[in-house]
């Protein structure tokens, strides 16, 4: 079995970090598995924990006024959720639940607040995945409120990719039609569209990129 060290080292914020501080992070977080479906955590609720999914995907749903869950983001392995909450403080702004069998290496937040109070460096590693993450946020919006429905889908499916680096996305098509704000019908006619092109492929429950150099010109 993986040490925490071991299993640390996988992420790409903690790359530059001492073995001597992982084994400090390590100490302080423990190991949950999450079954296919289940609510990690629910909108609103007071923030615990935060956790670095070591496999599996987990998708940041928020429900609208009208009833609807909108999918926010999609999280894959090597990335961090629940961390915005744990370090403002305020309460969960979306549920995560588990997309497939999941693994995470969950930190509780009192014990990491007390160890970035010493440690800096790992305070600045996560606050660079932050950063990082606001700006994906802010592209999205951006892309959202002003590009056509064919470049939201483009874009959508480049940044999961850009996350996770790996061109084979585990996601369905009406996950994607909740990301880019749209319907189902018009995500498939879409895809349908780029994979006559050859620049996806498609399966039940996943889209694999095939060109992402000829995706990404069609945003130019």
């Amino acid at each position: 079995m993986d040490t925490a060290v071991h299993i640390l080292k996988k992420f790409p914020f903690f790359y530059t970090v001492s073995d001597v501080l992982l084994e400090k992070v390590g100490n302080i977080g423990i190991e949950k598995s999450y079954a296919k479906e289940e609510c990690i955590f629910n909108e609103g609720e007071q923030p615990k924990a935060m956790g670095l999914i070591i496999e599996g995907r987990i998708k940041v749903v928020r429900h609208s006024p009208e009833g609807k869950d909108v999918i926010v983001r999609i999280i894959d392995k090597g990335q961090i959720f629940g961390e915005v909450a744990v370090f403002d403080n305020k309460p969960y702004p979306a549920a995560a639940i588990a997309m497939v069998d999941t693994r995470a290496f969950v930190l509780e937040r009192y014990k990491l607040i007390e160890l970035l109070n010493h440690e800096p460096q790992i305070a600045l590693d996560i606050i660079a995945d932050l950063g990082r993450k606001l700006r994906d946020m802010l592209d999205m919006v951006k892309n959202i409120a002003t590009e056509h429905v064919d470049r939201r889908i483009i874009f959508t499916l480049l940044k999961m990719y850009e996350s996770s680096g790996n061109p084979v996305l585990k996601v369905k098509r009406q996950d994607i039609a909740e990301m880019c704000g749209t319907t189902v019908e018009t995500t498939i006619r879409i895809t349908r569209e780029l994979e006559k092109e050859g620049l996806i492929s498609t399966e039940r429950g996943g889209i694999t990129l095939l060109n992402t150099g000829a995706l990404t010109q069609k945003l130019q």
